[in-house]
């Protein structure tokens, strides 16, 4: 159902608890296909669960029904705009989540006109950027390279306590990110929450894109940058 190198990411991220989610997977596929009339074509790569392109939609699933449904929750605050993936359904009992396929779902070329729309949402009832911080630091950077970086998480955490006006945030906004839709860019993989607008533009700014004359402090987005230095090392 899924390769090994996919087991290997989820036992990184889970821990050795999710093997029985894993042996698990083929029989809550075929449910869940069988519900919406799916056909799968092929697993993708994902850090959360596992994702299936489908004849008509995407198919995504996940251990932690959370993310699942604080991605359902995002993905409805954006829902009247063209800049983020439609979705279509959702059975958050099982962790699952369905939406739109794009086309043709190649990677944007111009990814970052993505970011303003995103941060016109209504940002109620989202967790604070602090806590996206956190995880960022705790879960995956120091899991990953095993230290700590006391200074920058520090920094980072000042940063999004900041008194600056807070918008929703996509929260993991990178070019990867942004796949190429019939009417242009469109966002995928949200991780929403609240806070500092500059923190969606870091990716765009260290890769030098284009920002078409986004309304920006981009000295703020460099100081974000600085803080964030060990993710881009």
């Amino acid at each position: 159902m899924i390769d090994q190198d996919a087991r290997a990411r989820l036992l990184r991220r889970f821990g050795d608890d999710v093997t029985a989610w894993i042996d698990a997977l083929p029989d809550l596929i075929a449910t869940l296909t069988a519900r919406w009339g799916l056909t799968v074509e092929r697993h993708m790569p994902g850090g959360t669960g596992a994702t299936f392109l489908c004849a008509t939609a995407v198919l995504k699933v996940t251990p932690d029904h959370d993310v699942a449904a604080h991605e359902a929750r995002a993905l409805t605050a954006w829902a009247d705009t063209r800049a983020v993936v439609d979705l279509l359904d959702a059975d958050l009992a099982r962790g699952a989540i369905l939406l739109e396929r794009l086309t043709p779902g190649t990677p944007a070329t111009e990814p970052a006109r993505v970011v303003p729309a995103l941060h016109t949402a209504n940002p109620a009832g989202f967790p604070p950027l602090r806590a996206r911080v956190d995880f960022l630091f705790e879960t995956l950077l120091t899991r990953r390279t095993g230290t700590y970086y006391a200074t920058e998480r520090h920094r980072a955490r000042k940063l999004a306590e900041d008194n600056v006006k807070p918008v929703l945030l996509h929260g993991d906004m990178h070019p990867g990110n942004v796949l190429q839709g019939p009417h242009g860019p469109v966002a995928i993989d949200p991780r929403a929450c609240v806070g500092d607008p500059a923190f969606d533009w870091m990716d765009f700014v260290h890769d030098g894109h284009d920002l078409y004359g986004a309304d920006i402090d981009v000295a703020r987005v460099h100081e974000w940058l600085g803080a964030f230095k060990p993710f881009y090392g």
